[in-house]
């Protein structure tokens, strides 16, 4: 068994407490012998002031398995775009090993899409889509799906019944392989899948 903390938002100055707190978790469950492991933000600098809560050292050194949440750089209230761009994602994993054991680092991936109407209007939230829906989508308006090898991610633009242009970004086959060839580079412990319920409703 074992205990996964997922703290949302820790402020700034909350930086060295949550880590404590985190240290005395461990101490309590050491008798236990549990596993502790902790969800964070991806992470590509210690200059971003809405991150500044998450001390990578400072919990890397106390936790487990330290599970990055590596994606949403676009979203659901964005413009569209990839979701999990490699581009950040290498960026995330390489100030990430600088602070936290390779052997601890679990690399998040998400394993769904947005579907964004075009033009992008600020305030109009785009839903999430799962990945088989979004290759089911573009099937259905036989839309060809491109991928973006600058990002290594698959996307597609369709048109609906209204009219309205949409664009999906999300990831298939080869978007996960590169991310686990990431991984493979740089010695990580390994992949792991963050998905909303997503997939699991029954088809239309």
């Amino acid at each position: 068994g074992g205990v996964n903390i997922d703290f949302e938002r820790v402020m700034a100055e909350d930086r060295d407490l949550y880590t404590g707190f985190l240290r005395e978790l461990k101490e309590r469950l050491q008798p236990l012998r549990s596993t502790l492991t902790i969800a964070v933000p991806a992470k590509t600098s210690e200059d971003i002031p809405w991150l500044r809560g998450y001390d990578y050292g400072g919990i890397g050194s106390v936790v487990d398995f330290m599970f990055i949440m590596a994606y949403d750089w676009h979203h659901a209230g964005s413009e569209p775009g990839p979701v999990a761009p490699i581009t950040e994602v290498r960026r995330t994993v390489e100030f990430a090993i600088r602070y936290v054991p390779r052997r601890k680092i679990i690399v998040g991936t998400p394993l769904y899409g947005y579907d964004w109407m075009i033009p992008y209007i600020p305030g109009r939230a785009a839903p999430a889509i799962s990945n088989q829906d979004a290759i089911d989508t573009a099937m259905r308006h036989q839309s060809p799906i491109q991928y973006s090898t600058e990002f290594e991610s698959p996307f597609f633009r369709y048109t609906d019944q209204q009219g309205v242009t949409h664009e999906v970004w999300f990831e298939d086959v080869r978007s996960m392989g590169a991310k686990m060839s990431l991984i493979q580079e740089y010695g990580l412990e390994g992949l792991g899948a963050w998905q909303l319920t997503l997939g699991f409703q029954p088809g239309p």
